[in-house]
């Protein structure tokens, strides 16, 4: 069986035409074809409650649109000619995502079942590349991708995966920390230097996707993402659908928890818990051990490290922001993610930080504690959960949601 990762979301724009509407039935039957395990038109029919000839019929378009392939049974369930089982064509869609990690920009072509076709990547310094420096490294990438997308395939276009505050609708990317001379970046130029759709979006917000997507436990429930490393940032989903209340949503970092800190931020503020905990500020300010700024590196260095007593001011802070949040939001699960959260040491030390702040016996807190629980960044939910917004409206169109236009928001 061929796996569609994000086919919940990608097939929600039918669940409100419903099965008996013309509209709708197309959409519902590949819906059906990509959560089943390989199909027949029989069971379709059956499932449905249609007539097999319309199943059918709409099997036959989705065939000729190249959503969906046939094939026999390799061994015969039962006596008689075996039935055809349907299956979604995977690399019928294509997209290319950009995203970045430390110092690096990666590009990656993937397709509709999340299957990556061709990776390549582009070391930069991000604390000097300009707008023009980095323009001229997505179009360098832009052009390796391209030879890798299968010829079968409908390219959906690009989409660029950005941490920091990300003005999606408008393809802004306002601020990041970490990439301090592309403030209030426009993106837009992207579409003609390209010559294709590019959609913008942040990065956690992505990931989160993704991740509610591949488990279905906490599709209606509250969860919380937290990344802490190089800065500290976040994104949260009630009943499978991410909520951003608006373009700094979820700059957790920039909050101030200690009216007395003197500590300056990149952000120009004073006082920010990322300017005490963010990984780039313990690098710049240590004085006693040399702190590598680099994620995958500080992890390893946690590993050996011996004297963290450099770390109690941020496990004060985080354990602060996670009751602050916890009564703000009241989230079902909190996930962090990040270098901090690898350590088993490090992470009980805030879980044990955050029980005493925020004690199970508090009248606030009693029976609505949410669970906290420490993850690795996905690579892959962060790619297929960019592309997803690139691949819907494609679905809509192919399916005969002609007025579906591309989700820019």
């Amino acid at each position: 069986m061929t796996s569609i990762p994000m086919s919940d979301y990608y097939f929600r724009q039918y669940e409100l035409d419903g099965v008996d509407f013309p509209a709708g039935r197309k959409g519902r039957i590949l819906s059906a074809i990509c959560h089943g395990d390989n199909p027949t038109r029989k069971k379709i029919a059956t499932d449905m409650a249609l007539r097999p000839a319309t199943v059918s019929d709409l099997v036959l378009e989705l065939i000729r649109d190249g959503l969906v392939i046939e094939s026999r049974p390799t061994q015969a369930l039962q006596k008689g000619r075996p039935e055809i089982l349907l299956s979604p064509a995977s690399n019928r869609l294509c997209a290319v995502v950009f995203h970045a990690v430390s110092h690096t920009i990666h590009c990656a072509v993937v397709d509709f079942s999340g299957r990556i076709h061709f990776e390549a990547k582009e070391q930069v310094h991000a604390d000097r590349i300009d707008k023009h420096g980095f323009t001229d490294v997505i179009e360098r990438l832009s052009a390796q991708s391209r030879p890798h997308i299968p010829k079968a395939a409908e390219h959906c276009g690009f989409a660029l995966s950005l941490p920091g505050i990300v003005d999606e609708p408008g393809k802004r990317w306002v601020y990041s920390a970490y990439w301090p001379k592309l403030p209030d970046f426009d993106l837009n130029i992207l579409s003609d230097i390209l010559r294709s759709q590019v959609i913008v979006r942040k990065n956690l917000n992505c990931e989160l996707r993704a991740r509610i997507s591949r488990h279905a436990r906490i599709r209606n429930k509250k969860t919380l993402l937290i990344h802490w490393g190089i800065g500290i940032g976040a994104a949260f989903a009630s009943n499978g659908k991410e909520l951003d209340f608006g373009d700094g949503f979820g700059e957790i970092g920039h909050c101030v928890l200690d009216p007395e800190s003197t500590a300056h931020c990149k952000c120009g503020m004073i006082g920010c818990m990322e300017a005490e905990a963010g990984l780039w500020a313990l690098a710049t300010q240590s004085e006693n051990q040399p702190i590598p700024i680099d994620e995958h590196k500080f992890e390893e260095f946690l590993k050996m490290c011996s004297d963290k007593s450099f770390l109690k001011r941020p496990i004060l802070l985080m354990a602060h922001t996670l009751r602050n949040l916890t009564l703000t939001l009241m989230p079902d699960e909190i996930v962090l993610t990040g270098p901090f959260v690898q350590s088993p040491d490090t992470f009980q030390l805030l879980l044990d930080e955050f029980e005493q702040i925020l004690p199970e016996r508090s009248l606030v807190s009693k029976g609505r504690r949410p669970a906290v629980v420490s993850s690795r960044r996905s690579k892959s939910d962060e790619i297929i959960g960019a592309a997803s917004d690139l691949f819907r409206p494609a679905i809509g169109l192919l399916c005969g949601n002609k007025s579906n236009q591309p989700h820019e928001s």
